[in-house]
């Protein structure tokens, strides 16, 4: 990866030095030896998915000497991943840190006849998570499966309460559905969930689970990232469930002893020419220091 070198480890040092969590100072880019030299004009508009997010502006402020607050004005991490995708295709994003894409995502690119470039820089999971009250601590894979294609109905069934089980499933277009049908696989088997049960944002679904009434008798999924790094708040109200007695955590989901482990991308266009500052982002992101930085903002880095 001989673009990567071009983002020194120098600079890295630098980002690395000044932190990442809050409001970072503004520091200068290191630029020795007549490297490439990324501006505001020149840098690649990023996109993708939300949970990609503080890796997103972690690698902004880092390449252009800026801190947290103005490099999250210069990219935007919002809408659904598959709409991230179609803008990769549309010309909208030149990059994307994003999740697996979904089956519409890629037909709309063989529609357009559009091919990306992507490489797995990090690895999360789709976790289950219901009410803090719920007893139920742990499922089983065919558990899971169960609820979800309307033959458990009771959390009784899995050695709760006598309660009803709610199960709520995300919007087909949303990177959590998309890994919730590739990992769960139940494809026609899948229940057809009634209108107000599919929630069409990532913190609508922690807010069924962790706010409203009846709560404890909620079950949803997201990503493990999300949850732990970014929903703090709501993941005190609410519990992650192990799955065949294995609790998520960046130890199970490293080694995937948990079961619903997948990874996520860096994705540019096909094609792009090795000095193009969009192929050099791509290259520095999944080098050596990329995922030096990945690891630094708590994701579990592919390695």
């Amino acid at each position: 990866m001989k673009n990567a070198k071009k983002l020194t480890a120098l600079l890295l040092a630098a980002a690395l030095a000044a932190g990442f969590s809050g409001c970072a100072p503004k520091q200068e880019p290191s630029q020795p030896d007549g490297t490439f030299v990324f501006t505001q004009d020149n840098y690649p508009r990023m996109g993708g998915s939300l949970a990609a997010l503080p890796l997103g502006e972690a690698v902004t402020a880092s390449v252009l000497g800026i801190d947290r607050e103005s490099a999250g004005q210069l990219i935007v991490f919002e809408g659904s991943t598959t709409d991230n995708y179609k803008a990769l295709v549309d010309g909208t994003f030149d990059i994307l840190l994003a999740y697996e894409p979904s089956q519409e995502a890629k037909e709309y690119a063989e529609e357009q006849g559009f091919e990306w470039e992507m490489t797995p820089v990090g690895r999360d999971a789709l976790v289950f998570i219901t009410g803090e009250d719920n007893p139920i601590d742990s499922l089983s894979t065919e558990q899971i499966k169960d609820i979800y294609r309307g033959k458990l109905k009771s959390w009784s069934e899995v050695g709760g309460s006598q309660s009803e089980i709610i199960p709520y499933q995300r919007n087909k277009d949303s990177g959590s559905q998309t890994l919730f049908d590739k990992l769960i696989d139940l494809g026609d088997e899948l229940m057809d969930a009634p209108t107000d049960k599919v929630i069409g944002s990532m913190i609508g679904l922690l807010e069924v689970v962790a706010d409203y009434e009846n709560s404890k008798d909620a079950l949803g999924y997201t990503v493990y990232y999300y949850l732990t790094n970014m929903e703090t708040d709501k993941l005190s109200r609410s519990k992650i469930l192990s799955v065949d007695g294995v609790a998520p955590s960046n130890e199970t989901i490293a080694s995937k002893e948990y079961p619903y482990t997948n990874d996520f991308y860096v994705v540019i266009p096909k094609g792009k020419a090795q000095d193009d500052p969009v192929y050099i982002l791509y290259d520095w992101i999944r080098s050596a220091q990329g995922l030096e930085l990945v690891e630094r903002e708590g994701y579990v880095p592919v390695k």
